[in-house]
């Protein structure tokens, strides 16, 4: 997110509400196979590392 310039508030209206992106950065929360997606589709992340 730092190298794209990206802050939490830039994924709220994708992912949900700040307190559940917040959560999900944190580790908090689980990380669904949607989000994943959703997180290699915009953030260019392998899918490899996020699902493992």
């Amino acid at each position: 997110m730092n190298e794209l310039g990206l802050k939490n508030k830039d994924l709220v209206g994708k992912m949900g509400s700040k307190g559940y992106v917040s959560s999900l950065l944190n580790k908090k929360k689980p990380l669904t196979l949607e989000l994943a997606k959703l997180f290699h589709q915009e953030l260019n992340i392998p899918a490899e590392v996020l699902l493992s």
